[in-house]
């Protein structure tokens, strides 16, 4: 019997964030082309290709992608967020501005195929108390598809 209960309380705790409504925020997306910065002329690293090379010091524009999340409700108590990119916490415990943009920097598209940098943001929505209530995961696959919440939504 305990080991019943033991199971049933596993279940309960670790089971994954709900899925914020689509009707509760907005997502823009803007996509611009610039320029990757360059690096230091005499910097060699002797592993890389040679199309690593000449995809790393090109000067030719490449697609930049940004990304703007409007929150237009908030219900459940949610009253803050948090960002998450790649792992790594960006925007810590922000109180939520209802209608105003938050803006979600993915940067160039091939790194965040390549899943270099920028190809999975989660945004987590809390309450007062710092407890998760809701989510909105954003990815990029490797093929360019870019999905919210495990939806397609289009492709770069």
């Amino acid at each position: 019997m305990t080991l019943y209960s033991l199971l049933l309380v596993a279940v309960f705790v670790f089971q994954d964030l709900p899925y914020k409504p689509e009707s509760e925020y907005a997502i823009r997306v803007d996509l611009k082309f610039k320029p990757r910065p360059t690096e230091a002329p005499g910097k060699v690293d002797l592993s890389e290709t040679r199309e690593e090379y000449e995809k790393r010091n090109s000067t030719t524009p490449l697609p930049y992608l940004i990304l703007y999340l409007t929150v237009k409700e908030s219900p459940n108590g949610e009253s803050r967020i948090r960002l998450v990119r790649d792992g790594k916490q960006i925007i810590g415990n922000r109180k939520i501005e209802p209608d105003k943009e938050i803006k979600i920097e993915v940067g160039f598209t091939d790194d965040a195929k390549d899943k270099v940098s920028g190809y999975e943001h989660i945004v987590y929505f809390m309450n007062e108390d710092k407890k998760e209530r809701s989510r909105i995961v954003i990815t990029i696959e490797p093929n360019g598809d870019y999905l919210i919440n495990g939806e397609k939504r289009g492709r770069f």
